[in-house]
């Protein structure tokens, strides 16, 4: 998907998808079809029920039972929340596969401002079922932001096996970045990565960094990840 990077005379920056349609699914809150097709049954249809657009404090309630994206479980969800970081409550969450394929992914969104994220970050994991695909490896991709001056935001998703002890990945962790800056060399709003062997299942970290600098301002409106 091709992202859309406007440099302007002003001093600011701004990154979105090329198109930004919005649809709303029956009884759903607004989603970005571009970026996810909505999961469409809600959280009471099963003993494990399919992931449905809500708060991250409703995902948090799920615990280790979790809910499914096609034949991934995602669960154990947790928000570390820092000093100056949003409520859970105030960060939706939109669970569904991205069009024309099956690979499942979570869009995070809310009003992620400079400093409001210091600190913060979400953990959880995610689990082929038993006649499930593999995961092979992730991407991250930011999806609407702007800075000023020296602001920027950073986004990082860090993916370790399951099996793998939790301080210590080893060779299979798999890191992923975005960042929005005005230093050419850092500014990034996608990223992908493979395992170097497929995992049955990962954990998944995503701490987010959105900072003013010595004179800027930045904004984070959401970001999604996709495992493959």
């Amino acid at each position: 998907m091709k992202r859309l990077v406007k440099v302007a005379h002003a001093p600011y920056v701004t990154v979105q998808p090329a198109q930004s349609r919005w649809v709303r699914g029956t009884g759903q809150k607004a989603a970005a079809i571009v970026v996810l097709a909505l999961a469409a049954v809600s959280f009471l249809s099963a003993e494990v029920p399919d992931c449905a657009p809500g708060k991250l404090s409703d995902y948090e309630k799920l615990g280790a039972t979790g809910c499914l994206i096609g034949d991934k479980e995602f669960s154990n969800f947790q928000y570390h929340r820092g000093a100056d970081g949003l409520p859970s409550d105030a960060i939706s969450v939109t669970p569904g596969t991205v069009p024309g394929g099956d690979d499942p992914g979570l869009l995070l969104e809310a009003k992620w401002v400079a400093r409001s994220s210091r600190d913060s970050f979400v953990s959880y994991t995610v689990e082929a079922l038993p006649n499930g695909k593999p995961i092979m490896g992730a991407s991250l991709e930011m999806q609407f932001g702007e800075i000023t001056g020296t602001g920027e935001a950073k986004v990082i998703a860090k993916l370790c096996p399951l099996d793998s002890s939790s301080g210590n990945c080893g060779a299979q962790e798999l890191d992923l970045k975005v960042v929005l800056s005005h230093q050419g060399a850092r500014k990034k709003s996608s990223d992908t990565g493979q395992f170097r062997n497929a995992q049955r299942g990962v954990r998944v970290m995503t701490p987010l960094t959105i900072a003013s600098g010595k004179d800027g301002t930045a904004s984070l409106n959401g970001f999604m990840t996709v495992f493959r």
